[in-house]
């Protein structure tokens, strides 16, 4: 099996902000019914989105290829 390129892997910046969009109208949501953890859970959501480099590292999947066999 050939492996993707990342290009193909990649969610368009487009969904990524619609996502975030939703995140914030969501915590918005639970704020005024003073709902503390999904606001924190919502806010921790749209962190990563925003930070995806702090998700993971490559020394967490060592020899993994996007795309490639399992």
């Amino acid at each position: 099996m050939t492996p993707n390129p990342i290009e193909q892997l990649d969610v368009p910046l487009a969904d990524v902000e619609l996502q975030i969009a939703v995140l914030r109208a969501s915590q918005t949501r639970h704020a005024a019914l003073g709902n503390e953890d999904e606001v924190v859970a919502d806010g921790d959501a749209i962190y990563m989105l925003l930070h995806p480099e702090l998700c993971s590292t490559d020394a967490d999947y060592p020899g993994w290829i996007p795309g490639g066999t399992r």
